[in-house]
């Protein structure tokens, strides 16, 4: 109950910070704008025949969708970065610990905060796209809803990974550290694609045990292709899949991410001296 009580309060609190209002107010011109920026994607098929409607109302999703991932996932990272650190460092934290309450509540309490406040968020924007498309197509695209999920998922991976620095890095020291994570997380197709041209096993090797640091960016991959298919997805993306092809397991592996990085974050937490 304290815990619940501690995640609601900290939903309230980052929903009247600059962050999420500027957020929000960023998501909705996206939603407004998004069927502009994607109509010379889809145009000549959203008219005649309905296979071809509905596979550009599919289409828009897919390149929807990788904008919500990337909006949630930036959101996330700004609304946590100072969820601990910040309230030590103020003396904030004291108002809380001084109650009877365990640090891991503390910790599991803000954790759910922000997770069910940015997961929201993802599922409020994929509902209303979904929505729009679902109307425009006449029929329901049930592949979005396994790969709104997804995205969902990273999401909070976002969050747990962000609280965890948090627990023990100043504010800055945290976003270039979890921004540099994620950048290179995001490119190591790019040291998969050296190593298969230079044929180098040892590259390949590195890039393919690196995908563990931070299994978002291949997520994303494994969200476009279960809503896309393999074709339509590599050529969103712009390269073939099979070099570096999404490992359906890493959405399971991406759950115990999660799991250990709130863990971590705990340990942590229970160690620090607040005085």
């Amino acid at each position: 109950m304290k815990t619940w009580a501690l995640a609601i309060f900290t939903l309230r609190e980052t929903l009247r910070t600059r962050t999420m209002i500027v957020g929000l107010a960023i998501s909705f011109l996206y939603l407004a704008f998004v069927p502009v920026l994607n109509s010379s994607r889809s145009g000549p098929a959203v008219v005649g025949d309905m296979e071809m409607t509905i596979a550009a109302g599919r289409d828009f999703l897919g390149f929807a969708l990788g904008g919500i991932n990337f909006m949630g996932m930036m959101l996330a990272i700004f609304t946590t970065l100072g969820a601990i650190y910040s309230e030590v460092e103020k003396g904030t934290i004291l108002a809380v610990v001084t109650k009877p309450i365990h640090r891991w509540q503390i910790i599991f309490g803000k954790w759910l905060g922000h997770a069910m406040l940015m997961g929201g968020y993802v599922m409020v924007m994929g509902l209303v796209l979904w929505i729009t498309v679902s109307i425009g197509t006449g029929t329901v695209l049930w592949r979005f809803i396994p790969a709104i999920l997804l995205v969902c998922l990273n999401v909070l991976a976002m969050v747990s990974i962000t609280l965890f620095f948090s627990s023990f890095m100043p504010v800055i020291s945290n976003a270039i550290f979890v921004f540099m994570l994620f950048i290179f997380s995001s490119n190591l197709r790019i040291i998969n694609a050296i190593g298969q041209t230079s044929d180098n096993i040892f590259i390949i090797t590195i890039a393919n045990g690196l995908r563990m640091l931070l299994p978002v960016s291949e997520v994303s991959d494994l969200a476009n292709l279960s809503l896309l298919g393999k074709i339509r997805a590599a050529e969103q993306v712009g390269a073939e899949l099979d070099t570096f092809a999404p490992r359906i397991w890493t959405f399971g592996y991406e759950i115990l991410y999660i799991g250990g990085a709130v863990f971590l974050a705990t340990l942590v937490f229970r160690r620090k001296d607040l005085r």
